[in-house]
């Protein structure tokens, strides 16, 4: 009778469906148990890249002061500690990668809030943590926009139930500002987002308008990562990027 053993693989387990539309809270990291003929050398081999999966996600990044949610808004104030500390990650991260790649700026970022899903805990910020928050694979693409589509974008987000994470831009009331300066409409705008909206990802449709794509090879958890490692403390908080009226 041939010997069997049990081989550990370590896993990450979003439970999401495949979909990016899930408004989940929480990422679990569990081991599962294969079994199969004994073979030492394939054995040793995963228990390696498995002790090194487990040490990596392990690894701390950086400190957070306090703990960030993307629920923590308000009606009148429109966004959240979590979702504007990722919109303004992604936004700064985006255009120094885009400043260097095309020798241009981008206006505004925009991060869908289903696409956050967990929070930032306070104290140490775990690799793990990244990956718990910012789950997809979704590259950061720039699109390039006219400022009559900037407009439609901006009705879009006023008639939300929820707040989507933006950063650049500014809704206070009926005053829209990008870059502290109004829409024009014959201007051209560059803006971050990821490619699940650019393919109508949580109706936002509009993106299909766009004069150009110019990909950037970057997730929001790449921007998410390298973004805490240079700055190792990290600090966010409700602001009046978008306020509306009561």
């Amino acid at each position: 009778m041939k010997n069997f053993l049990k081989i550990p693989f370590f896993f990450i387990s979003f439970y999401l469906l495949g979909c990016n539309n899930l408004d989940l809270e929480s990422v679990s990291y569990s081991n599962i148990q294969l079994t199969g003929p004994e073979n030492e050398i394939i054995s040793d081999q995963i228990n390696i890249y498995k002790d090194s999966i487990d040490i990596s996600l392990d690894n701390v990044i950086g400190f957070s002061d306090k703990l960030y949610t993307k629920s923590d808004f308000d009606s009148k104030n429109f966004n959240s500690s979590l979702g504007n500390l990722i919109a303004d990650i992604i936004y700064i991260k985006s255009d120094s990668l885009f400043r260097v790649q095309e020798n241009k700026n981008i206006d505004f970022a925009i991060q869908n809030h289903g696409g956050i899903r967990a929070a930032l805990p306070k104290g140490d910020v775990k690799l793990s943590d990244a990956y718990k928050i910012l789950p997809f694979e979704n590259e950061i693409v720039i699109v390039e926009m006219d400022g009559e589509s900037i407009n439609e974008i901006v009705s879009f987000l006023k008639k939300e139930k929820i707040p989507h994470p933006f950063s650049g831009l500014s809704i206070i009331g009926n005053t829209v500002l990008v870059q502290s300066k109004p829409i024009l409409p014959s201007n051209k705008y560059y803006i971050a987002i990821n490619d699940y909206l650019l393919t109508g990802g949580d109706n936002m449709f509009f993106f299909n308008k766009n004069k150009g794509i110019y990909r950037l090879g970057y997730t929001p958890r790449d921007a998410f990562i390298d973004y805490t490692k240079s700055n190792l403390y990290i600090s966010s908080k409700i602001d009046n990027r978008f306020v509306k009226n009561e």
